[in-house]
């Protein structure tokens, strides 16, 4: 799956219609405008493997939606 991918009505539509919480909205705008795993992790101060939990759990919430 290729965040990158949905459109901006894609994007809306996933966001409201999925639950997320707030840091997997915010996770989810940045996979969305292409930055890596590394550069989220940095930028929300987290460890690359805490991230990739969240990255499962936002795949996970959007194949439900």
């Amino acid at each position: 799956m290729k965040f990158s991918d949905f459109t901006k009505p894609e994007l809306e539509r996933i966001i409201e219609n999925a639950n997320f919480t707030e840091e997997e909205v915010r996770i989810f705008k940045l996979l969305s405008r292409n930055f890596t795993q590394k550069e989220i992790a940095y930028r929300l101060s987290m460890s690359v493997r805490t991230l990739e939990r969240r990255v499962k759990s936002i795949k996970s919430k959007i194949e439900r939606v």
